[in-house]
């Protein structure tokens, strides 16, 4: 007989899982973490002639309840040759970062960027991170619903060192206003940095 936390995570999968299929077609991996009843997954959807980018994205992470009720699965796009990263480098910094994220002190939310981290895959010289709403995704994506749990998918950008001194000490509309004013895709992990 099945427990209740892997029939959630099975309802959890079927939503969040359904509707990444809907929008980005079939994974092509899939690596998978547990530790008791906890499970997170991370799917690569792959680059496509219409989708020109790799994207990661987690199944689980919102099993878990953020300050404030959030709950939210993180999306991280790449270049379709990852930045020259592994599917085992990327997935294992996404479960690193969903760890990270479930500590009380981690404050993870959509305009705060992270400091630069060793667990960044190496190949990449955008070490920090902005977390940010999945823009340019559809709109379904702005909220999941899992019953009455409402899940977010949030986007993890990776941004250089001067990139994330620039929002500590300017804010995010202003980073945001370098970005929208760039020719760079922030997709592209070797791009150089905007400040």
């Amino acid at each position: 007989m099945d427990s209740p936390e892997l029939f959630q995570h099975d309802l959890r999968r079927t939503v969040v899982l359904g509707a990444y299929l809907r929008h980005w077609g079939m994974p092509r991996d899939r690596q998978r973490f547990s530790r008791e009843t906890d499970i997170v997954e991370v799917y690569l959807f792959p680059a496509t002639a219409e989708s020109p980018v790799a994207r990661f994205a987690t199944v689980g992470a919102s099993s878990f309840v953020r300050e404030g009720g959030i709950r939210s699965e993180f999306l991280l796009v790449l270049p379709a040759d990852l930045g020259g990263a592994t599917f085992e480098e990327v997935a294992g910094f996404l479960m690193d970062f969903v760890l990270h994220s479930r500590r009380d002190d981690a404050g993870v939310q959509p305009g705060r960027g992270l400091p630069p981290s060793p667990l960044v895959p190496k190949p990449w010289p955008t070490r920090a991170l902005l977390v940010d709403e999945a823009v340019g995704e559809a709109e379904e994506f702005e909220r999941l619903h899992l019953g009455p749990q409402h899940i977010e998918l949030w986007w993890l950008v990776p941004i250089h060192e001067a990139e994330y001194a620039f929002i500590q000490k300017e804010g995010f509309d202003a980073f945001s206003e370098l970005m929208d004013d760039s020719d760079t895709s922030p997709v592209e992990v070797h791009r150089p940095s905007l400040v």
